[in-house]
């Protein structure tokens, strides 16, 4: 079935904040400038990562306008991302970003209860039908959302919702995987670095660029075996993810919500971004950056060439 969405390689670009939590302008441009570089044609903001649970409208609406004005004639789709205890909260920064001509967007279920089957119909109505211009990608995160769909809600979700076009799975259980890849639905289905290999061998899928960010080349080769179903070459750089995996739970071992490392991946090619994460949330300590920077050279010296 023809997909509504492109098969493609998704990155989110972080926040660097300065030491009074204000927009670190430059660096966020600079920071793009790299991804638009190596050749990623979409990028969001506000995932989980980019910590899109913090902003405050101002905050939302002037890193929007930055992202949107970076990526202007770069042929590169800016998505916003809206995370909200509120329904109407996100409806609001959605007709924000659309003022500034975003028309991708990566939605994710309020937190603060599970939703059930009839609820989530009745969310994705309510934010996805006033905007049938706009594209809307699903963040399905069960472990913050509390609720996980499965391949046979995206089929139903499908045929009700024409704008929901993505969904951002990250599940890495392989049965999961197998059958959101193989389920007869025109959602495009964008899988962890974790699981993107193994779900290519069973049909169209995309790929988030997640730890393996740290090597963007080392992204784009599993990207591209995936397409190719060179297996040899999946397991070989699937081999190289879980290495980085093991040095990272080796050396940062505080506590941390998933910012904090996703920031420790960018230190890989921008040494200068801050770990800084928006209160209250604390980051990970200088001393285990280093340990981990040392630790990941030794580890994967390729991923440093």
């Amino acid at each position: 079935m023809k997909k509504r969405y492109p098969r493609m390689a998704l990155a989110t670009v972080l926040v660097p904040w300065t030491h009074e939590f204000k927009l670190e302008e430059g660096m966020f441009r600079e920071c793009l400038k790299i991804l638009v570089d190596s050749g990623v044609k979409f990028i969001y903001t506000f995932g989980t990562a980019g910590e899109g649970y913090s902003v405050d409208e101002e905050q939302f609406e002037q890193i929007t306008r930055v992202q949107v004005e970076e990526l202007s004639d770069t042929g590169v789709t800016p998505i916003a991302g809206v995370i909200s205890l509120s329904t109407s909260e996100m409806i609001n920064r959605i007709r924000v970003a659309c003022e500034l001509g975003v028309r991708d967007f990566q939605i994710s279920f309020p937190s603060w209860g599970e939703l059930t089957d009839e609820e989530v119909d009745v969310f994705f109505h309510q934010v996805c039908d006033p905007f049938p211009e706009c594209r809307f990608m699903h963040y399905n995160n069960g472990g913050r959302s509390k609720k996980m769909l499965k391949a046979k809600d995206y089929i139903r979700l499908a045929q009700q919702i024409p704008n929901l076009v993505a969904v951002k799975f990250m599940n890495d259980s392989l049965a999961d995987v197998i059958n959101v890849v193989r389920a007869d639905t025109p959602i495009q289905f964008i899988l962890s670095e974790r699981g993107y290999g193994y779900g290519c061998l069973f049909g169209e899928c995309s790929m988030l660029f997640s730890s393996i960010i740290t090597h963007l080349p080392s992204g784009w080769a599993l990207y591209n075996a995936g397409i190719e179903k060179d297996i040899d070459e999946i397991v070989r750089l699937e081999k190289e993810v879980a290495v980085s995996q093991e040095v990272l739970f080796s050396t940062c071992t505080t506590p941390v919500i998933d910012a904090a490392y996703d920031k420790l991946y960018i230190k890989s090619f921008m040494p200068a971004f801050p770990m800084r994460l928006y209160p209250p949330y604390q980051t990970i300590s200088d001393e285990q950056v280093s340990a981990y920077m040392s630790a990941m050279r030794q580890a994967l010296p390729q991923w440093f060439e």
